[in-house]
């Protein structure tokens, strides 16, 4: 029996007679390697708290105690709840500095927070070192350059994953001579991908996408409920090729913010351009492509349960530790703009995001 076999069987056992015990098998053991990090990990801690409880953002925190009691095995889950913090503290934001707005929407809201956290971009944040020569700093931009640095190729592999379906997709679309995909197929995260970052969403299709459409051969499922890609056995490695490449890409322009090749719609050269415009907005490309993306795969039922999925491995569980940490981040800058913690506070992610392991073998500029 293959592994996978094996695992969709503990799951019919688990989900027909389920038993705390049995999921526990399923589950990273606790002294697993990959759950190491959580040794080393530092709690939000506000002196402001200490001296006066009051001042804790209340409901926050009671969803930040539900996503620590996850931990350190389930990262998954311990993202999903800390996404309903983060929900929490960017509506409170867009409330306090929107007053003209008549409803609350998650992409108002989170552009709001990027707009505020635009301002304190290059704040510098120290450690609380006893001893000089552990002292460190680093601007809140640099820690996000940091955490790009280590970004999973597992977390990169999903990102390039839907970015190359999608424009697979779209291509076929506008063939006047296919059977056109239904729009309810291409996924919203790759239509904010293409919306909010146009240069590098065109410097991918010239180089990538146009390359991984032409091995697809694209129809809707005769349930109607996804699209078979229909790559062949001989084009498989093709296909895993492109998507590994595009992941390097994406990983070097994310830390280096490089220029990149444009080309106009007949795919003739046009000048180069920067990746982001702005630093801020690759908070934007980290918050609205992966962590947002993320919680809607798992809050909209797009994908199996991470860790009890049966092709679940440690790289699994990696990429949901940087899912966490890095949303722990964020929300951490959401409840600075909030007052509700001081820049001090951040000295935790100095050394939070050194529990992540640096990915980005080769991210020169090309």
């Amino acid at each position: 029996m293959s592994q996978q076999d094996q695992r969709l069987t503990d799951l019919y056992r688990l989900v027909t007679s389920y038993t705390s015990k049995g999921h526990e098998k399923i589950l990273p053991a606790p002294e697993n390697e990959m759950l190491r990090w959580f040794e080393g990990f530092k709690f939000l801690n506000p002196a402001s708290w200490a001296a006066n409880p009051k001042k804790i953002p209340y409901i926050a925190v009671t969803a930040l105690i539900d996503s620590y009691s996850c931990l350190p095995r389930r990262p998954d889950m311990a993202f999903t709840y800390l996404w309903t913090a983060i929900n929490n503290s960017y509506n409170d934001l867009f409330l306090i500095h929107n007053t003209t707005s008549k409803r609350l929407g998650d992409t108002k809201a989170i552009e709001k927070s990027l707009d505020l956290i635009s301002n304190i971009l290059q704040s510098n944040i120290e450690n609380k070192a006893a001893i000089p020569d552990d002292y460190e700093n680093k601007t809140i931009n640099e820690i996000v350059i940091e955490f790009a640095k280590r970004l999973p190729d597992k977390t990169l592999n999903f990102l390039a994953s839907y970015i190359l379906k999608g424009m697979a997709v779209t291509r076929h679309n506008d063939n006047q001579n296919q059977t056109k995909i239904r729009e309810i197929h291409i996924s919203s995260s790759y239509q904010t991908f293409a919306n909010r970052f146009k240069v590098i969403h065109n410097h991918l299709y010239w180089n990538y996408g146009r390359n991984y459409s032409k091995i697809c051969s694209i129809k809707e499922a005769v349930d109607k409920t996804s699209v078979n890609y229909g790559i062949s056995e001989a084009n498989a490695e093709t296909s895993r090729k492109i998507t590994r490449a595009m992941r390097k890409e994406l990983q070097r322009i994310l830390v280096n913010n490089p220029t990149l090749d444009q080309f106009d719609t007949n795919g003739n050269p046009l000048p180069q351009e920067i990746s982001f415009a702005s630093e801020i907005q690759r908070i934007e490309f980290l918050v609205f492509s992966l962590l947002y993306a993320s919680r809607n795969n798992n809050i909209h039922g797009n994908v199996a349960s991470r860790v009890n999925s049966i092709f679940s491995n440690a790289d699994t569980v990696t990429a949901a530790t940087w899912n966490f940490l890095f949303g722990y981040f964020y929300l951490s800058l959401l409840l600075l703009c909030l007052k509700q913690i001081d820049l001090d506070d951040l000295d935790i992610h100095l050394s939070n995001l050194k529990l992540l392991k640096v990915t980005s073998k080769d991210t020169k500029n090309k």
